[in-house]
């Protein structure tokens, strides 16, 4: 079996069990699990129709007809007529459903909250993150452009994870040794060791609150300065991610009258030579080199900026 697939089966087996909704009854009520979804997306909709909880919900229609039936003869909902159908109707809660509901609500929250008391606040917004990125790679949107966040003030931790997302990538996409990993450590140093806020910049991209992709531009003279550690994780490339970062360091170098901006790369990165060149620069180095447990072309691009 695909190891993807026996994990995401594993979670599914501790998650039911784990929330106890795999006993026939929702929160010791009279009715199921799939019966207390009705009832929420009908709440949700405030008028809804059946056709559409079927399709919200993935329910075959005579079995939903079966429970709307019930819920008709026990006050639950009520049908009303619809304003552009004459021949349809409308779905909403009655009085009761929604007294039912919102005893189950707060059942339902605080059932969970005994279940996270014993988290604190930091292990609760790793849960949540967590819970949000699940949604979102299970769904057609998968991960959006509004959910990715940008920030260029250093804080602690954010070098030390950089540095842990560069051994990452370059290893698994260009199977590059640990020694390079030590190269970028050492770049960092320096980079910190002669830091200006004024004349130096780092941006990151951030998705529930964890770095995804970051670019810097460190001044070398007051006429020239060095973008360097573009990267952006695989999961979100495709989003405009790279193009704002690197747009946002161009912009900062006008801003700061640069030059000529440059930059080290290797004739690998082959998206990220893609960008560079859209945004201007241009090849003016290359010479083949053994480093880092490959053979490559490291080559040199500039920008030249005029005013």
């Amino acid at each position: 079996m695909n190891t993807t697939t026996s994990k995401i089966r594993s979670f599914n087996r501790f998650y039911t069990a784990h929330l106890d909704i795999l006993s026939q009854h929702y929160l010791d009520s009279e009715y199921s699990l799939t019966e207390i979804r009705i009832l929420y997306e009908i709440s949700e909709g405030k008028l809804i129709t059946a056709q559409k909880i079927t399709e919200i919900l993935n329910l075959d229609k005579g079995y939903l007809s079966r429970i709307l039936k019930r819920f008709l003869k026990e006050n639950l909902i009520v049908k009303v007529a619809s304003a552009e159908d004459k021949r349809a109707f409308d779905i909403k809660l009655s009085d009761t459903g929604n007294e039912l509901l919102s005893v189950l609500n707060t059942k339902s929250e605080n059932k969970i909250e005994g279940k996270i008391e014993k988290l604190n606040s930091s292990e609760k917004e790793i849960l949540v993150s967590s819970m949000h990125t699940v949604r979102n790679l299970l769904t057609e949107n998968k991960i959006a452009r509004k959910d990715i966040t940008y920030r260029h003030e250093i804080t602690p931790g954010d070098v030390g994870y950089i540095i842990h997302l560069h051994g990452t990538i370059y290893g698994k996409e260009y199977n590059f040794s640990t020694d390079f990993e030590k190269y970028v450590i050492k770049t960092f140093y320096d980079f910190l060791e002669k830091y200006s806020p004024e004349n130096d910049r780092i941006w990151m991209a951030e998705y529930n609150n964890k770095i995804v992709g970051c670019v810097a531009i460190v001044h070398q003279s007051n006429e020239e300065a060095q973008l360097r550690w573009f990267l952006l994780d695989p999961a979100f490339r495709g989003l405009g991610i790279g193009k704002r970062l690197l747009t946002d360091a161009v912009h900062f170098c006008r801003e700061k009258k640069f030059k000529n901006v440059f930059l080290l790369t290797t004739n690998l990165q082959e998206k990220a030579l893609q960008m560079y060149k859209m945004a201007g620069f241009e090849l003016t180095q290359s010479e083949e080199v053994q480093e880092w447990g490959k053979t490559f072309n490291e080559e040199r691009y500039d920008l030249k900026i005029s005013y």
